[in-house]
């Protein structure tokens, strides 16, 4: 099995409010990770890490309601690595991860903590390993498009009641009723199938 030489953390981006904040803080501490919190006048708060003796300053900004963190690193320490991997899933952060092999690296891709992408990426050859397919999302929209079509299929044959009623009746206030009726629908159908 290759030995993974590195973990590089390339884009990523969390927002948090002060409680998850805490939560993330937490996380690293019950790993009992070596750690540092400075806080500024500005309500920044910088969270620094020890990684195999080098510092991993992570910025939070504070933007009123939430805080927010953007940044690159590279971690050498596997289990580091793998505490920063479950915080991105847990806190739903985007990032781009590259594990770093001899020779080779596995780029994964998140989305709201979600593995979205892994490629495998040699020297001049890159490999898509996995790519998320939202199945449930496609059939969602699909049951959605079906519903409009029952809805256009419904409002067809309200015209067509109300035409039919149309034809036989003499009493013009009725008439005017069932016009305006006919307008509504009509301007719903285009509506619906625009």
């Amino acid at each position: 099995m290759a030995q993974r030489l590195a973990t590089e953390y390339k884009q990523i981006v969390l927002e948090l409010s002060s409680q998850q904040l805490q939560g993330f803080i937490n996380l690293f501490k019950m790993n009992n990770f070596s750690s540092e919190i400075r806080v500024y006048e500005n309500g920044d708060t910088e969270f620094i890490l020890s990684d195999n003796g080098n510092e991993i300053p992570l910025a939070f900004r504070n933007m009123g309601l939430f805080f927010e963190f953007k940044g690159s690193y590279i971690i050498t320490d596997i289990q580091l690595a793998h505490t920063m991997r479950k915080a991105i899933r847990d806190f739903k952060g985007n990032a781009i991860v590259n594990r770093l092999y001899n020779g080779y690296s596995m780029e994964y891709h998140y989305e709201h903590g979600i593995v979205m992408k892994i490629v495998e990426c040699k020297k001049e050859d890159q490999t898509v390993i996995y790519e998320y397919e939202d199945t449930v999302g496609k059939l969602t929209r699909l049951f959605a498009k079906q519903g409009v079509e029952d809805q256009i299929a419904w409002i067809r044959l309200q015209i067509d009641l109300l035409l039919d009623q149309r034809k036989k009746t003499e009493n013009m206030k009725t008439i005017a009723n069932i016009d305006q009726q006919l307008g509504t629908l009509s301007r719903e159908l285009i509506s619906l199938e625009a």
